[in-house]
């Protein structure tokens, strides 16, 4: 049933009035279900407390919460108090505490946060922050938030912001994208509504960071159009156990669920029996945030076809933050499609766009724009490239956001024309779109582009090799450009692997690699979403320090 509410303030408010199942949190052996009623009223009690610390409409709070149970109500607070949430992401081990706190300080004081809500030892360890940022008035626990307070409900308007999403980072400082009621209404439409067909009958599981906006507006805020009840598992819970995902899928009779490529391999490859498993709910398995590996999914499929299983369920789609969340979606009958395509190019240097290979590489499709969105591929001079030619992918429709808080020299730069230029390369056919990989990690060999994303995918298949934590990437020979390959690994003779990933390379996309470094698991530089970062792999690699500075513990660190 779709709602008839035009905002998530609207909603919000009839939501208030019912009493159908909205939530289950499941933590450890604990299971807590809240009714629509009970969720907003737990958000308005922390909204009324936050108004006792003095946060007023249209200031930014800043979240630094790992349970589902304290982060929902409390950004459902903000929403419903006109306070702009600031979701950030918490440390995940202690030897990052440094580095992240200084991090956090610097998104904070971009956003100019006025109050940050955290839990107790994190509030702890952020306690010295006020005197460091000048907006900044006060660090509390969720434990110790004040009775009291006012809520006042007020309407907003499609250009009020709600939250800032803060970019991944993945090619450049993260900045904090301006997500509007607009553009956040029109995004969950066009998810639940246009692209999943959903209702009240089906049921989301999930696993994703609510920090990332797969996590938060895909799980969260999506799902409350069309009272579809969702099941929270804690991340750290899926990235100790992976099968945990696929338990709960089948215990709770979950039909929606959507994962980063590496989820789909880690669960495949960390689950040891299928028996008792019962997958034949399960009408939709979305992937995004991620390059889409073919194998991956393969496997994931072929290794729960037994727990009844559908192919039919994989969904590929694509987005980013400053489109709000999802752009495009493939079909909702369609299994996995994938293009062998010729990945090499040059962007501007001919209208074709294209430098052939000697090699073609499987490329997955995202599917087709959701209705009212347009995507186009764009050459360097930003004229539109005919199907089949690799540009820049640029996005127009309701979901583009305003742009990036207090950057509004980036804001020009990405957002024009009406659109955003999503920094991704790809290429379009029969309508559907192809991600091909990142503008800014372009490796460039004797003066041609090419994709890194290939060479990845051909080091990563060698045995011994850690799939999923392999960068690409080329540095300045005494002749030309070096490929240099950077894979985890888990067992084997190195040697052997090395020789191995060279072949593999050149044999699948007939590039010749230089060097290859093989580093222990969690070393790759990852964002908080677990993409990698090419950028500060290779600078780790040209100060020396690739490998041997603090090892990362995120969502790929653990398999």
């Amino acid at each position: 049933m779709q709602a008839k509410a035009n905002d998530f303030s609207q909603l919000l408010e009839e939501l208030a009035r019912s009493e159908r199942h909205a939530h289950r949190y499941r933590e450890k052996d604990a299971v807590v279900d809240l009714t629509y009623g009970e969720l907003v009223a737990e958000a308005d009690r922390l909204a009324r407390r936050m108004h006792r610390l003095g946060a007023r409409r249209g200031d930014r709070v800043g979240l630094v919460l790992h349970r589902a149970r304290d982060f929902i109500p409390a950004f459902l607070g903000c929403v419903r108090a006109g306070f702009i949430a600031v979701p950030l992401y918490p440390p995940l081990t202690l030897g990052q505490l440094a580095s992240w706190a200084e991090t956090t300080a610097r998104m904070l004081g971009t956003a100019r946060a006025t109050l940050v809500l955290a839990d107790p030892p994190i509030a702890y360890t952020l306690r010295s922050l006020p005197d460091q940022i000048p907006s900044l008035r006060e660090v509390v626990s969720i434990d110790e938030l004040p009775e009291g307070g006012e809520l006042l409900l007020r309407p907003v308007s499609d250009d009020q912001v709600v939250f800032l999403q803060f970019t991944s980072g993945s090619t450049s400082t993260p900045r904090g994208v301006r997500v509007t009621h607009g553009s956040l209404w029109a995004n969950a439409h066009a998810i639940m509504v246009d692209g999943l067909g959903a209702s009240a009958e089906d049921r989301g599981v999930s696993w994703l960071p609510l920090y990332h906006d797969m996590g938060l507006i895909g799980f969260v805020m999506s799902p409350l159009v069309t009272r579809t009840p969702v099941t929270f598992i804690p991340t750290l819970d899926f990235l100790k156990r992976p099968e945990v995902w696929v338990q709960t899928l089948s215990e709770d009779r979950g039909t929606i669920s959507f994962a980063p490529n590496f989820g789909y391999a880690l669960t495949a490859r960390r689950t040891t029996s299928i028996e008792g498993l019962d997958l034949s709910a399960v009408r939709v398995l979305g992937c995004g945030a991620e390059p889409i590996q073919p194998d991956a999914i393969r496997g994931f499929f072929d290794r729960f076809a037994g727990a009844g299983l559908k192919p039919s369920a994989f969904l590929a789609c694509y987005g980013m933050a400053e489109t709000t969340l999802a752009v495009t979606f493939a079909g909702m009958e369609d299994e996995l499609k994938v293009d062998c395509a010729e990945l090499g190019f040059r962007l501007g240097d001919d209208r074709s766009g294209v430098h052939r290979l000697d090699r073609r590489v499987p490329v997955v499709s995202c599917g087709r724009p959701l209705p009212r969105h347009r995507v186009s591929i764009l050459d360097a001079n930003g004229e539109p490239l005919p199907e089949g030619h690799v540009g820049e992918i640029f996005v127009e429709g309701p979901s583009v956001t305003t742009g990036y808080w207090d950057d509004e020299e980036a804001t020009k730069r990405v957002f024009v024309d009406g659109g955003v230029k999503t920094g991704d390369l790809g290429y379009m056919s029969e309508g559907e779109l192809y991600v091909t990989g990142r503008l800014k990690d372009t490796l460039i060999v004797r003066g041609r582009n090419f994709d890194p994303t290939p060479i990845e995918v051909a080091a990563g298949r060698v045995d011994g090799v850690r799939m999923g934590n392999v960068a690409a990437f080329s540095v300045e020979g005494d002749l030309t450009e070096r490929i240099v390959v950077a894979a985890e690994y888990r067992d084997g003779d190195p040697e052997t692997i090395e020789s191995n990933i060279v072949r593999g390379v050149q044999r699948a996309v007939g590039l010749t690699v230089s060097e290859v470094v093989l580093i222990e698991a969690g070393s790759l530089p990852k964002t908080t979403s677990g993409k990698l970062q090419r950028s500060a792999t290779r600078a780790q690699y040209l100060q020396g320090t690739l490998g041997r500075v603090r090892r990362r513990t995120d969502t790929s660190a653990v398999a």
